[in-house]
């Protein structure tokens, strides 16, 4: 479900939601998909470290959050497009558990390599753990980098 602003260069939203399983992750991956196409107007690239970035987000929360449970539990989505301040947010939160992961190298083949992946790919990214649940932001600016800014205007 898209939600959009009916005001010019007011945000615009996508919630979706559902069971944390496999099926669900994908058809939220496939709705953030075409939501960063049509209504978030990012480059590229941004669109590929978003997708990539939160399909991690969406892979922990089905892999981990309901694993000492007897069922699956629910998780949603919430992106948010701010054109006027050129970025986008998304948070992928869930009711699981957390397991806070012991700190480790880059290098140790034990290291979350997902998580890592969230920070590298995203500006900012945080993880809340609560007894209710985790949630992950995710935040990219869709301003064009310097560099590349530089380089259109040179070409």
């Amino acid at each position: 479900m898209v939600h959009r602003s009916p005001a010019a260069g007011a945000p615009v939203r996508l919630v979706c939601a559902g069971a944390a399983d496999a099926v669900t992750a994908a058809e939220v991956r496939r709705a953030l998909q075409r939501w960063l196409k049509e209504a978030a107007r990012a480059s590229a690239e941004v669109r590929d470290d978003i997708l990539l970035g939160v399909n991690e987000a969406l892979a922990n929360c089905v892999e981990h959050a309901y694993r000492a449970q007897p069922t699956v539990g629910p998780m949603r989505l919430e992106a948010s497009h701010d054109p006027a301040a050129q970025a986008i947010s998304v948070c992928v939160s869930d009711r699981g558990t957390w397991h806070r992961p012991r700190t480790l190298k880059p290098t140790d083949p034990c290291a979350s390599r997902g998580i890592m992946l969230m920070h590298n790919l995203a500006d900012h990214c945080t993880i809340s753990a609560r007894p209710s649940g985790t949630t992950v932001c995710l935040d990219y600016t869709t301003q064009p980098s310097r560099d590349m800014a530089d380089a259109a205007l040179s070409g």
